[in-house]
């Protein structure tokens, strides 16, 4: 076993856990990195499309953080942690136009940063990437960073439990996946970044490693979650054969603004959405198309057809020489020309907006962890806005988490490791080796993500809700028990990785379950059509989901609500 000693130690090494990393140790802290992948090759921040939002006023001055927080307050339907998100859209001026300066490369016009507008902005706030791809521009500014600060960070280290002591943490249990050996980091202060839970779902564009582990790691420590019956879904992943869940359609889609028809040639989304069509919020548009689907007039893979048709074909070839995309040269090999061939896309699990609960230091209900990015809940509410305000919260909330970790570090004694802990969590993890035949990992994972799609996606129902929670348990009571990993190598066993993670994904997928059929209303992401309206009077509240002795326990909350407040006929 490898014993190690941290003053902070952040787990996740992307977008926020870059950020939360660099920023302790500007503050002087010593800072520890791990990370279940390689770092700058793994989790969603690389996999991010080419925008990002920073209410600077460069496109249009009357834009400003406080317009950017009532856009993001509303976008939330009001259940957003309004002094979190404050701190937020204030840290975005000076935090993202800081990439710049550490390498990443914008595009700019007379020295101004190009910015374009989204649904559910009020002014053009987007910052464009240079490139085609723009998850490369954080990943050379991020690695900038740790080069310079020659930051310590352990890759293909899996975290399996936080180590706690009289109710707080003092580090973490993981495993190296290169050679199976046992590690434990002690550590004053933890912060978790490792992303979302997307991959629960069948149909996802995240990344293979989104499968919830931090959320999992502070549920079992003992902190709150909070929001998980919320989840973003992508409306425009292509569902082409040869292309499936790549991002090209949705990156068309905002660039040539295309338009959406069902199977019959309908231009559908006025019937949904008459007041923004095909400009629609994420989630409403992912409806429209799940629901033309259930009605039989979706395409044949199951999405909607976007098409490019009403635009003439020289607006479509400027764009192609202006910008240069690469896949248009993959697509005329397939025999897709976009200017006269619809494509087939539609909705995918994207981004969760629940995780762990965090205040406005994005620390958690329990003392020295912190949580920031995709894996913690608070910033978004029940819907994220439009337009890569996902990076601007990995960003501004890795600099929070970051920043108060180091400070409180050097006010803290060291906590002792409760060896009964490490020696229970060695035998939990090791047992999972033990069983060479059963049910493997993945076989659950696909019932599970096939659950998860057809019950608690984008439209639930009381009937649904409780056919999947019957599933869950039976995977629970008759699956789980002959879990099995056929090779006992420790070296990069993806067996024994997959089986560690659908535990997680398991619990994450009852949580969101239980939720959904304690939330009886319609609001953000969140769609019951036997509960289809708003009900602000019951449900202006957060659900909070805590492990007790008892099993998973449920509460209500009031959301955080400083300056907006929604009207009293809502």
């Amino acid at each position: 076993m490898k014993e190690i000693e941290t003053e902070v130690l952040v787990i996740g090494s992307e977008g926020a856990g870059a950020k939360a990393s660099i920023e302790a140790q500007e503050e002087g802290a010593e800072v520890l990195v791990v990370t279940k992948g390689l770092s700058g090759r793994s989790g969603s921040t690389v996999m991010a499309g080419g925008r990002i939002q920073a209410p600077l006023g460069e496109a249009d001055p009357r834009d400003n953080a406080n317009i950017f927080f009532e856009d993001v307050i509303k976008g939330g339907d009001y259940l957003n942690n309004q002094n979190l998100v404050d701190r937020m859209v204030k840290l975005a001026v000076t935090e993202v136009p800081k990439l710049e300066l550490w390498g990443a490369k914008f595009m700019k016009k007379d020295g101004k940063f190009e910015q374009v507008q989204h649904p559910d902005s009020s002014y053009p706030r987007s910052l464009r990437l240079a490139g085609v791809h723009g998850g490369l521009q954080y990943r050379v500014a991020m690695n900038a960073q740790y080069r310079r600060l020659n930051t310590k960070i352990l890759e293909d280290l899996f975290v399996t439990s936080l180590l706690t002591s009289s109710d707080q943490v003092a580090g973490a249990f993981g495993i190296s996946l290169r050679d199976g050996q046992f590690v434990v980091v002690k550590a004053k202060n933890v912060i978790l970044a490792t992303g979302g839970s997307s991959e629960i779902y069948r149909k996802t564009d995240a990344s293979h490693d989104a499968t919830g582990d931090g959320m999992v790691l502070a549920y079992n420590a003992g902190a709150d979650l909070m929001d998980m019956e919320f989840h973003q879904f992508l409306p425009f992943c292509c569902y082409e054969p040869l292309f499936e869940m790549s991002g090209l359609t949705t990156r068309l889609r905002y660039c040539l603004h295309g338009k959406l028809y069902n199977r019959i040639g309908e231009a559908f989304m006025e019937r949904y959405l008459p007041s923004y069509g095909d400009w629609g919020p994420r989630n409403a548009t992912s409806r429209a198309i799940y629901l033309e689907h259930m009605y039989g007039r979706g395409s044949p893979r199951g999405g909607a057809y976007l098409s490019f048709s009403h635009l003439p074909e020289n607006l479509i070839n400027d764009y192609i020489e202006r910008e240069k995309p690469g896949f248009i040269d993959d697509l005329k090999k397939a025999g897709i020309e976009i200017q006269r061939r619809a494509l087939e896309c539609g909705p995918a699990a994207h981004y969760s907006m629940g995780g762990i609960r965090v205040n406005e230091y994005c620390a958690t209900s329990l003392p020295r962890l912190y949580a920031c990015g995709e894996v913690a809940a608070g910033m978004d509410g029940a819907e994220r806005i439009d337009g890569g305000t996902a990076l601007t919260w990995c960003l501004t909330m890795g600099y929070i988490a970051g920043k108060e970790a180091a400070k409180m570090a050097k006010e803290l004694d060291w906590l002792s490791i409760d060896n009964k802990q490490v020696s229970e969590e060695e035998r939990r993890v090791s047992s999972l080796l033990e069983r060479r035949e059963g049910i493997k990992a993945f076989e659950i994972k696909n019932k599970l993500k096939d659950i998860m799609w057809n019950y608690c996606s984008l439209v639930k129902d009381r009937g649904g809700l409780e056919t999947a929670l019957g599933l869950i348990q039976k995977i629970r009571s008759e699956d789980l028990p002959l879990l099995c990993v056929p090779s006992s190598s420790k070296t990069f066993n993806r067996g024994w990785t997959e089986a560690l993670e659908v535990v997680n994904m398991i619990e994450l997928s009852e949580m969101a379950i239980r939720a959904s059929l304690m939330r009886e209303e319609s609001r953000g992401a969140h769609y019951r059509s036997d509960f289809p309206r708003r009900d602000n009077p019951k449900w202006l509240k957060n659900i909070i989901i805590k492990k007790e002795e008892v099993g998973m326990t449920f509460s209500t909350a009031a959301p955080v609500l400083t300056r907006l407040r929604p009207l009293e006929r809502d």
